[in-house]
């Protein structure tokens, strides 16, 4: 049974970006720098989670992100965030980031990654988010790969 206070269940929408690669965003390859991939999936996991908790939420860990391949000076990226775990107050997010030429039309995944978000009060402590509800066989695939991900953690630090 519940308490009164638990937040009612939810699906959790994907949250698409679009960025196009600046020279800015370019080293001296004229690829992405990697700190500005990191960036633009931590906002985009930033976005899923604010938008699915309906609260403040902060970013507690990463899991290890591998580049797959160069991202070019004048492409675009993509990045496509989802909740695909819920906690008692915590919740993580896989990003998904392709890369995609505008003007030959290639598209590539890029790189993914999965970001572990802790929702917070007003008084800046850990506030508990909505279950997750898993609607088909992919999203409960999701959901044990979090899990056991979570269950991992470095240091025996679990997020709740």
């Amino acid at each position: 049974m519940s308490s009164p206070t638990a937040l009612a269940a939810r699906q959790a929408e994907p949250v698409r970006l679009a960025e196009m690669v600046f020279p800015n965003a370019t080293n001296h390859y004229g690829t992405m720098f990697g700190g500005k991939v990191l960036d633009l999936m931590d906002r985009a996991a930033f976005l899923a989670a604010s938008r699915y908790a309906q609260k403040a939420i902060v970013t507690a860990s990463t899991e290890r992100i591998d580049f797959h391949l160069p991202i070019k000076h004048g492409h675009l990226v993509e990045l496509v965030a989802q909740v695909v775990y819920a906690g008692r107050t915590s919740l993580t997010v896989k990003v998904e980031l392709f890369a995609e030429d505008p003007i030959g039309g290639s598209r590539e995944h890029a790189t993914s990654g999965y970001f572990h978000m802790v929702a917070l009060s007003d008084d800046g402590h850990p506030s508990e988010v909505p279950a997750l509800l898993l609607n088909s066989p992919e999203a409960r695939e999701e959901w044990v790969i979090a899990e056991r991900l979570r269950n991992n953690c470095p240091q025996g630090r679990r997020h709740e």
